[in-house]
């Protein structure tokens, strides 16, 4: 196996064959490294190749800029160097020794080596410690290969002295090999299991936007539930997602339990081998599609259960003031909280009509797809009592989104062009006035007394008739 995957990373290799040239000329070493080996081993196409050397980087610039490459120094201070090679970015980093973060840094401070066998020894894991040359032979000197083979994850010298030490670097490796566990669903290492749970609290001095990311890349994997599942087993998760202490430890009551699957028992007795809250949020989270934003929604929409358990309605209305709070710390941009918090809104208990409708595409506007898709998966986790009906609910609703489904930019309302100025000159209004007596009009069109089609002399008209001008005031 290991011949024919050299063969491979040769052949992916070749591209930079002037590149390797160019610093072996110059009598220095560079190797492709880490995830990209990774990945070749595995059978993966890499998302992006990264390479490493001895060469420092003033060095690693010169050799650029001599050989023609383009000098990009996109994190020299940290000993990266970027380039462009066939219209795409590549970054050379040079040997490290050792590699830590201050507390709530984005940025390492770093110590050079001139060993790649002690490069690849201050990696987190040993999957990712290894490297390849411009033949595709690969240096694997901390048994990254048989960890791939036999499904397990540690780090590099493997022993819990040695994995404090490299948590202890960087406490984000904890959420780093979580991640790995969502994506490759591999076993951890028991000295890395303890380990991780001995240093929990260190991942409190790691910036919330590197939290992010690796929570991000956890949800979009494969195998969500491992990750959450281990990061739950080392207590982690309950300190970078408070929201979710809750729903880890609520015990089922009876009331609560019409709506959550489970086997129905005698009135005012618990229901034993219902799913609990943490399992429903787990099977909500594998049910959605790893692409997008419904995993996050998913991991957020019983967190309010606990709080509210005879209350669907109020239960999902804290659940996403709670996703709002966690999503805010955890530094997501305006537009994606806004997204999901779209994507967790309630089902409505009353049937769809023209107006509901309309609103609730005008609300949703491009997320009426996701909304759906989520409702959903909402399904999958209520008692099969409520199931059919729910499901009528939802099929109801759909039905009256179709329209926008595709061009949701069609259920904002328009009024004539002109009209501001036509209700001014004809009525007088102006400010304010003219405001509420636009907002009437949006009114009636959602109420269908008017239409869009309909020309300003009558939407004047039916303002004259509707609304009367008192202190410039609109009153009806």
């Amino acid at each position: 196996m290991i011949e024919n995957v050299a063969s491979i990373i040769a052949r992916a290799l070749e591209p930079f064959a002037e590149l390797f040239k160019a610093f072996a000329d110059a009598g220095f070493q560079l190797y492709a490294v880490g995830g990209c080996v990774r990945d070749w081993i595995l059978g993966y196409t890499p998302k992006d190749i990264d390479f490493t050397t001895d060469a420092i980087p003033e060095q690693t610039k010169q050799i650029l800029a001599v050989h023609g490459y383009k000098v990009i120094p996109v994190g020299e201070a940290f000993g990266t160097i970027a380039t462009i090679i066939h219209q795409k970015n590549y970054e050379i980093t040079t040997f490290r020794v050792k590699e830590s973060y201050t507390r709530g840094s984005r940025h390492p401070i770093v110590c050079y080596g001139k060993e790649l066998e002690r490069d690849l020894e201050r990696r987190d894991l040993t999957i990712n410690a290894m490297a390849a040359d411009i033949n595709g032979r690969i240096i694997d000197i901390f048994g990254g290969i048989d960890d791939l083979e036999n499904h397990i994850l540690r780090v590099p010298r493997s022993s819990y002295e040695k994995t404090l030490e490299i948590f202890g670097d960087d406490p984000l490796r904890i959420l780093r090999l979580a991640r790995f566990k969502a994506r490759l669903d591999f076993g951890v290492d028991p000295d890395a299991t303890q380990a991780a749970v001995d240093m929990a609290d260190t991942i409190l001095t790691v910036s919330h936007e590197r939290w992010f990311a690796e929570l991000d890349g956890l949800l979009r994997s494969p195998h969500p539930r491992a990750g959450l599942e281990w990061l739950r087993e080392i207590h982690v998760l309950e300190l970078i997602l408070p929201e979710l202490c809750l729903v880890q430890k609520a015990n089922l009551r009876p009331k609560y339990l019409s709506c959550i699957k489970g086997r129905k028992k005698k009135k005012n007795q618990i229901v034993e081998d219902a799913q609990t809250l943490w399992e429903q949020t787990l099977e909500r989270i594998e049910c959605a599609p790893a692409d997008g934003d419904l995993r996050w929604a998913a991991l957020f929409s019983l967190t309010g259960f606990p709080v509210y358990r005879d209350s669907i309605g109020c239960a999902e209305a804290v659940s996403q003031m709670w996703a709002e709070d966690g999503m805010e710390r955890l530094k997501f941009s305006n537009v994606r909280i806004d997204s999901i918090l779209k994507v967790m809104c309630m089902l409505s208990p009353e049937e769809p009509n023209y107006r509901t409708a309309r609103e609730m595409a005008i609300f949703l506007g491009s997320q009426i797809a996701d909304w759906e898709k989520f409702q959903e998966i909402r399904l999958t986790t209520l008692h099969p009592e409520f199931q059919a009906s729910e499901r009528e609910r939802l099929e109801h609703w759909c039905t009256a989104l179709e329209p926008y489904r595709s061009h949701p930019e069609t259920a904002e309302i328009k009024l004539p062009n002109g009209l501001s100025q036509k209700l001014t000159e004809t009525l007088g209004v102006r400010g304010k006035t003219l405001g509420l007596c636009l907002s009437q009009c949006r009114e009636a069109i959602l109420d269908e007394c008017l239409s869009e089609s309909d020309d300003c002399e009558k939407f004047v008209d039916w303002v004259r008739d509707h609304y009367a001008m008192k202190n410039d005031e609109c009153v009806p």
